[in-house]
């Protein structure tokens, strides 16, 4: 049987934050495209070891992703497999600006297959010119999005079921409890799933909305009592390429190759967050049952779940050399077009309110949303030189630059007489989003004729850039997307740029064994180090606090630092 909150009087500012919810929840944004655009190479254990610095290496199935030439530095056939172990560790801190701040170590250990292919020589016989060509199939893991964060902490201030609350400001009642208001009524899915399970009800006549996080006193409504948070976020997924390659073999100090790559990923996003009263007897409520009386009932929690999974399916080419000046010496360079994505997005929203009188309990699942769209990454430069060091070992520098200024969003079937429906999106790709840099470097020592140890570091910048505008004021993506009408009329302008510091370092050691015969193997250990970032569970909102005073109600502060342990095993035959 349906319940009604009992009806309160109270006006309500209205609200700036709606603009900041969309309908849906697609990830259609600057740092999700950055995220699927991005190479975290991982290949044999080899390649890792060396810290993928292997542009003018080549020689090894795992380079092949980096530089095309690679499959044409061997005289043999190889097939390698090389499976591994991924573990996930975030420290994460919640801060709702009180006097509670908390910590918390989450960590997810997952089984992985980085590498896996094969290569085939084809010899013409000639002792000079083209010598030998290769043909490669090959699958090596470009990203790894496994993470887990959970962390807890108690907020008397704010919370967000009073945060959807004040987002359904002036929106008519009868289309948030309608099931049907998920096909294209123009309400935020979070919003509509919120209220049908319960989470806040109307009072007043003016589309006026309290939560059941709050109390009302005269015309203000507010937290009463402490509520305790949990917030848990966790990826899954990883991006792999699979490229179909030809090598070639020129006198022996000149080798050339294509790929045609075909990119696939899986990304999985699921967020939750729980909100638990401390103190139930703070959280009084009254409402009308159908017999048109008003009972007492007190709030104990409610939880949110937000679900997004997209799967992504690419194509680009490379084409990369390596060049012999000198029998110690290697120089190589990469060069890979923009990839054409094709990402197809399923999104579900969740939500569950418990009250002491499970009478009142309410729950609602949304439909699954689901959207494809178009994306145009980056192109990517490699340079490399390698000198070796006669039955010693050898060093290996790389540089690689990716601009991804260049990205840009599209329709799947643009209507080229429509208005772009992603011009913000892209306007904002173009402006913050630029070149970022990566250095590595390798390191191998032979210990044997049958051993060798192997070092790798890398650095690689973020190429997030936020500008100072014409007032002074530091403006990042989410800022100017928001205020993306002010920018286009040039009632603001965007003076000067910056580079965010966020870079991202990697440091990794393995072994290898080649026999004497056809076998050989190798071990990797990767560290990765990501950038601190920082979560909001829900957006500020204007309110009031128990004096009655007008206050911004400010979202709880999640900071998290990730790392990546990556552990790899190659299995190879030569033939």
């Amino acid at each position: 049987m349906k319940t009604v909150m009992k009806a309160f009087s109270k006006s309500i500012l209205a609200l700036s934050v709606l603009a900041a919810y969309s309908v849906c929840a697609t990830a259609q944004n600057m740092y999700d495209a950055i995220n699927i655009s991005r190479n975290d190479y991982f290949g044999t254990a080899r390649t890792v070891a060396l810290g993928n610095a292997v542009t003018a290496l080549g020689g090894d199935l795992g380079t092949i992703s980096i530089n095309p030439a690679g499959s044409a530095v061997y005289s043999y056939s190889q097939v390698t497999v090389t499976p591994g172990i991924a573990v996930s560790s975030i420290r994460s801190s919640y801060d709702a600006g009180n006097s509670w701040v908390s910590d918390n170590t989450s960590s997810r250990t997952k089984v992985t297959m980085p590498n896996a292919g094969v290569s085939v020589v084809f010899n013409t016989g000639r002792s000079s010119g083209l010598k030998s060509f290769t043909v490669a199939f090959v699958s090596n893991q470009t990203a790894q999005y496994l993470s887990y964060a959970n962390v807890y902490g108690v907020n008397s201030a704010t919370s967000k079921l009073a945060e959807m609350a004040a987002a359904a400001y002036g929106i008519d009642e009868g289309a948030l409890g309608n099931f049907k208001s998920y096909d294209g009524n123009g309400i935020a899915w979070d919003i509509l799933t919120g209220y049908q399970a319960g989470m806040f009800g109307s009072y007043g006549t003016n589309g006026q909305y309290v939560a059941v996080t709050e109390a009302l006193n005269g015309n203000n409504h507010y937290v009463p009592g402490k509520l305790a948070q949990t917030s848990i976020t966790q990826k899954g997924g990883s991006k792999k390429d699979v490229v179909l390659n030809m090598g070639f073999n020129v006198s022996d100090k000149f080798y050339f190759g294509f790929n045609l790559g075909l990119p696939k990923a899986r990304y999985e996003y699921n967020e939750i967050f729980y909100e638990s009263a401390m103190d139930p007897s703070q959280f009084l409520l009254t409402f009308n049952k159908a017999d048109g009386k008003a009972y007492d009932t007190y709030f104990k929690s409610a939880s949110t779940n937000y679900k997004y999974v997209s799967d992504t399916e690419g194509v680009y080419a490379k084409f990369g050399f390596i060049y012999k000046p000198l029998s110690t010496l290697r120089l190589g360079a990469a060069i890979q077009t923009p990839a054409s994505y094709t990402i197809t997005e399923n999104w579900q929203y969740a939500a569950n309110t418990i009250f002491d009188d499970n009478y009142f309990n309410g729950s609602q699942t949304s439909p699954t949303g689901k959207y494809s769209y178009r994306l145009r990454s980056p192109y990517v430069i490699s340079f490399g030189a390698a000198t070796t060091f006669t039955k010693l070992g050898l060093l290996s520098i790389d540089y690689e630059l990716m601009d991804y200024s260049v990205m840009q969003f599209s329709e799947i079937h643009n209507d080229y007489l429509a208005r772009d429906s992603f011009y913000d999106l892209n306007e904002t790709n173009r402006n913050f989003a630029g070149v970022s840099r990566n250095i590595r470097i390798g390191l191998e020592a032979r210990l044997t004729s049958e051993f060798s140890m192997r070092f790798g570091l890398s650095s690689l910048t973020s190429p997030e850039r936020y500008w100072t505008n014409d007032r002074g004021e530091s403006v990042y993506a989410d800022d100017f997307l928001a205020d993306f009408d002010s920018y286009t009329s040039n009632a603001k302008r965007l003076v000067s740029s910056h580079y965010t510091k966020d870079n991202t370092f990697s440091g990794s050691i393995g072994f290898g064994y080649a026999s004497s015969s056809s076998f050989f193997a190798d071990v990797a250990v990767k560290y990765t180090r990501y950038p601190k970032t920082r979560f909001y569970p829900y957006y500020d909102y204007p309110n009031w606090n128990a004096d009655g005073d007008l206050v911004n109600a400010a979202s709880p502060v999640i900071t998290n630092n990730r790392s990546l342990i990556s552990a790899l095993f190659t299995f190879g035959w030569r033939f």
